[in-house]
Parts: structure tokens; C-alpha cells; sequence
């Protein structure tokens, strides 16, 4: 990796075919939190800047019928849309039915509780936050319904294995959500067991330091980098501490994404450019960022990969 150095390439060319796994769309928690812009021109906007596609993530509902319509009205332009689901109390909890049906409804991507992890709730994370202003009841609500992903062993529990298997035997790909760490390694390691492809979810909001994130690589887990939390007035996470952790454990395993949906962030592939430019410039070269960007993300969501990206001026 090089020194910082003035950029090599035009946004265009540093986002050439980049798959975002985590977009929260408009409205998300709720429709009073608005977003720089509608989905559909969102979605131009990315395809104006070389994004390919994205994983529409809820922390409340099933994003497949959402992600269709988006398929259909931005059609022909060659942008893929795929639907997901969370697996929080709203949508069922840990239920192998749950992944079953919304893999026949064309949902991508499995993510673990979110909000509703006992982890979340003991924390009072910040989507929690946001939807406690939107509905009186939702504390007692998410207390009562915490969903924990370990036995008191600290063993993974039947209804998590099984969340897993349904996720291998379908063909999906699998996110830990607001799991702790303990409760991400044990998924990863029952992943590592059964081939199921995982992504560790933004975990600098978890760990203490990128040594800690060494046993997910290790294990064949991706590790996501998220832009949106570094824009946040309240962010504990910086640009240079991700710099830092993806210099730790190396590209092979690390994919970059947004996770933004707030007032204050610009759309979504404005984020993942800011993302890209800060990181181009702190030394990361054209193939780095294209594996983070590109190939990682169409390998964790098992998609064929597209055309190699242009190189550095000075790798030529």
C-alpha cells in the first residue's frame, strides 16, 4: 500500500461496478427521517456514478416488494436492486420459516437481529433511539421481545443454527446485524462449519481494536466498513480507524458500504465516494478499493463478478 497521495482516478472510474450490501432506503424507521432524495433517483445517481447495484436493508420489514418495483422503474439501465430481511421481533425473530418465505418473496440477504438483539437493547443503540420516538410502546415492546443468539453455554442456540441452515440450503447470504461479538463469533464459526457465507456487520461499533476481528477473517467471514457512521455528530469511529483495521486484516476479506440514512449524509453514492476518496488518499490503490467495493461484495452475495476496473495511471 502507498503513502497518501494526490488521487489517481475520477469518481467514476473509483466506483466502477461497486455493489452497496447495506442502503437503507426512504422512509426507514420512520417516514418523518428523511433522506437526500427518492430511492429511484438515488439509484440514477449511483448508476451515473459507476455503483452497479444494491442490497436494500430494513430494520423493520421485508425489503423484497420495495426492491422490485425499483428493479422494474429503473429498468434498462442495468442497476440491480435485491431485497433482504432482519430478523427482529416485527419480522419473527430467529425463524427458519421466516428465511424460507422471504427467499421465495427474492430476498438476497439474511441480516440477524437488529434493534431487537439482547446486545441492542442493552446498549440502547441508536436505531432503538430513533424508533422509541416514533412509537410510545417500542421500549417495552424490544425489551420484551430481546432476541439473544447464544444458549447460556455460550453455545449457538437451535433457532440461530437453524436461521443458518435455512440461509446455506437457500442459497442466501447471511449478516450479523447488532449481534456482540461473542454471539458474531460463534455465527462465524457454525458458518465456517457449514460453508454459509457471512458478513460481519460495521463491527467498530463492537470492537475495541482490528486484532479482535482477526478471528472472522481467519474464519472466512467478510468484515464490513461502513461511511454513514463516520458522518454521525455522535460517530466514536473514524476514517483513519478504518484505514488502520483494513491495514490489520488486508483487503481479501473487507467490503466497504454505506449503512447512511440520515438528514445530515449525502445520498448514497455521494457517501460511498467520500468513503472511497478518503481511503484513495490515505494510500489505498485502484485494485484495493475495487476488491472492497466490487469483488468482496459479489463474493459475499454469491453473483458472478463483472469486468476488471481500469488501473492507477502509475500501475500502467
Amino acid at each position: 500500500m502507498a503513502q497518501p497521495a494526490a488521487l489517481p482516478l475520477d469518481s467514476v472510474a473509483l466506483l466502477h461496478a461497486a455493489f452497496d450490501v447495506h442502503v437503507h432506503g426512504q422512509p426507514d424507521v420512520a417516514p418523518g427521517l428523511q433522506l437526500r432524495g427518492s430511492d429511484l433517483e438515488t439509484i440514477r445517481l449511483a448508476h451515473g456514478y459507476g455503483v452497479s447495484g444494491w442490497v436494500l436493508k430494513s430494520h423493520l420489514w421485508l425489503t423484497t416488494d420495495r426492491a422490485r418495483l425499483l428493479q422494474e422503474q429503473a429498468g434498462g439501465i442495468g442497476f440491480t436492486v435485491y431485497g433482504s430481511v432482519t430478523l427482529n421481533p416485527v419480522m419473527g425473530g430467529l425463524s427458519a420459516a421466516v428465511v424460507e418465505l422471504a427467499a421465495a418473496h427474492g430476498a438476497r440477504v439474511v441480516f440477524l437481529p437488529t434493534w431487537g438483539s439482547a446486545a441492542d437493547v442493552a446498549r440502547d443503540g441508536y436505531i432503538a433511539r430513533l424508533l422509541g420516538a416514533a412509537a410510545p410502546s417500542f421500549r417495552a415492546y424490544s425489551a420484551a421481545n430481546a432476541i439473544s443468539l447464544l444458549r447460556p453455554d455460550g453455545r449457538l442456540s437451535g433457532a440461530a443454527t437453524e436461521v443458518v441452515d435455512a440461509c446455506r440450503a437457500l442459497g442466501l447470504s447471511l449478516a450479523t446485524g447488532h449481534a456482540s461479538l461473542p454471539e458474531s463469533r460463534a455465527v462465524a464459526d457454525y458458518c465456517a462449519q457449514t460453508g454459509q457465507r457471512l458478513l460481519v456487520t460495521h463491527p467498530l461499533h463492537y470492537a475495541t481494536s482490528a486484532a479482535e476481528l482477526r478471528d472472522f477473517t481467519e474464519l472466512g467471514a467478510y468484515v464490513e466498513f461502513c461511511n454513514g457512521p463516520l458522518l454521525h455528530p455522535d460517530g466514536h469511529v473514524t476514517i483513519r480507524d478504518i484505514h488502520d483495521a483494513i491495514t490489520a486484516l488486508g483487503t481479501d476479506r473487507a467490503v466497504l458500504s454505506t449503512d447512511a440514512f440520515s438528514r445530515w449524509a449525502p445520498p448514497q453514492p455521494e457517501c460511498l465516494r467520500m468513503f472511497a476518496e478518503q481511503l484513495a488518499y490515505l494510500g489505498w490503490s485502484a485494485g484495493d478499493l475495487h476488491r472492497m467495493l466490487a469483488v468482496n461484495p459479489r463474493d459475499f452475495l454469491g453473483i458472478p463478478q463483472r469486468e476488471v476496473p481500469p488501473s492507477d495511471p502509475e500501475e500502467s
